[in-house]
């Protein structure tokens, strides 16, 4: 089996993927969605990679052959022609993925100290203060325990890339 590296965009894109990987040290940490496009490219042939963003009006060129093969609840599953290369792509991004994924399950993002609208959740959401926020991991806990759709359909994508 080849060597396998998770690569998120954000911080808080990063907390989610660790929390669905129940902090897999293989996550790496990337600072947007150009650097996850670059650390793709320069990855060895032989490692399977798998990148997590947000739905940017702005594809870096790299990303310009994925193939999407799955798309839906506000998830899309992309895959680079010929290499074990994988995009998750969050639609639009990790707030609005957030506040739909609460809004399908009746969860207020209230009742863990966030804001509900897009700005201030998106603003507090960059902040690397998010990895270690424990109404962060309990807000995403509640998602997952309660099967949000967006959250069911990254674990079944894992599921398939990772058993």
């Amino acid at each position: 089996m080849p060597e396998l590296r998770f690569i998120p965009e954000c911080y808080a894109d990063t907390t989610l993927v660790r929390f669905l990987t129940k902090n897999d040290t293989r996550v790496i940490h990337a600072s947007g969605y150009p650097e996850v496009g670059t650390t793709m490219r320069n990855a060895p042939a032989d490692t399977m990679l798998i990148g997590f963003v947000d739905d940017d009006k702005r594809i870096p060129p790299y990303f310009g052959d994925f193939e999407t093969i799955d798309i839906g609840d506000r998830v899309l599953f992309k895959k680079k022609v010929d290499m074990e290369r994988y995009l998750i792509v969050v639609q639009r991004a990790i707030e609005s993925f957030l506040l739909w994924n609460a809004e399908q399950v009746g969860i207020d993002l209230g009742d863990f100290g966030f804001p509900r609208d897009i700005k201030p959740l998106g603003n507090r959401l960059k902040s690397i203060q998010i990895e270690g926020d424990e109404s962060f991991q309990m807000l995403l806990a509640a998602l997952d325990n309660n099967n949000a759709p967006g959250f069911v359909r990254i674990r079944f994508i894992l599921g398939q890339l990772i058993g």
